[in-house]
């Protein structure tokens, strides 16, 4: 009789020879694709779209320079999608050094119909192989290009300008090539695609010629495949706050729900809120241009209405912390029109606080002050008003909170009468008139 354990290592020895002849025939042929020159490894080619908006904080420009960079190798357009007031960083050189010598085609477009070009953002249209706009975009106010800073260039003098000089302090509405500046005028990008396909361009001295098309096997052409490249989810967060309007809301606006935690004592729910809002102004702070005396102002001005909330009144502290507020939001960041805020703005951010203290702030302390709790010995000899007449049963009001009161006297207390708490029976006051 046969041995099955024979039997069993005969077909393993086998199996492993098979798996080594195998990888032997992989290896081979990876070596083998690997030895072949460049030219014979079909490469995928793409279009590259980058979105580069809003101010250009060093967290955009390193991002906008490190994609054109990578993608530089396999793609058969670079287009920027610019729309941006302003540059705030001292890496837009860097930035303007990429732009004008890009690793492949390269074309700048400020658009759609409401994209601007300010400042630095300007200066990376001005510097692009390719400059193009939509119409209806704006573009201007080319100095400073760097915002915060003094009005220079960073190359050329006044007999050599880099930027036209109508240019540098004003304004224009695209409607067509502007000389120097937009050498053509396209309403999408798909618009832009078709007009570079199979033009002539030089990449650091050498001709190119961009086809955005590619040959199939029944003898027709198709558009290459095109990449959409934007920044990620944190970066997008941050960046929110590089709005001056939008950071100087969320600094009020967190320092405010930051004192309704310490009212309402909850969970922490407002307090992480507080505290997420505070850390994104904080970045806009750190990275916008602000005027901090008017920041110091805006701070005032919720100080002030603190003032006045802890005596339960809105008089003339609460006055001229609406002011204070107002004109600290206007002046938050005031370079017009690269980085401002305007009236209506700075108006809606301080009215959206007056109306948090007037509704949530009181009904929390309300509910918290008004609720039944052990221990009420503390509110004896403490003075408040009487909302409703008391005889012998009314309404008053200790600290901001409603409380039932009663008088055994013959006290004559009327609505706005001063009273001073005799004693505490449960949840309802024995009120005498002071």
């Amino acid at each position: 009789m046969s041995d099955p354990t024979r039997g069993q290592a005969c077909w393993l020895r086998i199996i492993i020879s098979m798996l080594r002849r195998l990888t032997l025939i992989i290896v081979s042929g990876l070596l083998l694709v690997s030895a072949l020159p460049a030219g014979a490894q079909e490469a995928d080619r793409f279009i590259d779209v980058i979105k580069v908006s809003g101010p250009l904080d060093e967290r955009m420009i390193d991002f906008t320079i490190e994609t054109v960079r990578e993608v530089s190798a396999t793609s058969e357009l670079i287009i920027l999608q610019l729309d941006s007031p302003a540059a705030i960083s001292n890496e837009i050189w860097g930035l303007f050094e990429v732009v004008s010598n890009p690793g492949a085609p390269l074309a700048v477009w400020v658009g759609p119909q409401t994209a601007v070009a300010y400042g630095g953002a300007l200066g990376v249209l001005e510097t692009a192989p390719i400059r193009m706009a939509a119409p209806g975009a704006k573009v201007g106010a080319g100095l400073p290009y760097l915002s915060g800073e003094s009005s220079v260039l960073p190359v050329g003098n006044a007999d050599d300008p880099v930027i036209p000089e109508d240019l540098r302090d004003d304004r224009t509405t695209v409607a067509g090539p502007i000389d120097g500046l937009i050498d053509e005028v396209h309403p999408g990008l798909v618009n832009i695609v078709q007009s570079l396909d199979g033009r002539t361009v030089f990449v650091r001295g050498a001709e190119v010629t961009i086809n955005v098309s590619e040959a199939t096997d029944d003898g027709t052409r198709r558009p290459i495949t095109t990449r959409f490249h934007e920044q990620g989810f944190v970066d997008r967060a941050l960046r929110l706050s590089l709005s001056p309007a939008v950071a100087y809301w969320f600094l009020l606006l967190g320092l405010s729900v930051a004192v309704f935690e310490f009212y309402a004592a909850g969970v922490g729910v407002a307090a992480a809120v507080s505290v997420l809002t505070i850390f994104l102004s904080g970045y806009g702070i750190a990275v916008l241009p602000v005027n901090w005396w008017a920041l110091a102002l805006g701070v005032l001005g919720l100080g002030l209405y603190l003032y006045d909330f802890q005596r339960i009144q809105l008089r003339v502290a609460s006055l001229l912390g609406t002011v204070a507020m107002l004109v600290g939001a206007r002046y938050f960041v005031h370079e017009p029109p690269q980085l401002s805020m305007a009236w209506w703005s700075a108006a809606l951010i301080v009215l959206s606080i007056a109306l948090f203290f007037l509704f949530a702030m009181t009904t929390v302390v309300r509910a918290r002050f008004s609720t039944p709790t052990i221990g009420r010995e503390h509110l004896i000899g403490m003075t408040g008003t009487a909302e409703t007449a008391v005889a012998p049963e009314g309404v008053v009001l200790v600290d901001g909170a409603r409380w039932k009161a009663n008088s055994r006297r013959a006290s004559g207390i009327n609505p706005g009468d001063q009273v001073v708490i005799a004693s505490v029976e449960g949840i309802i006051l024995e009120v005498d008139p002071v």
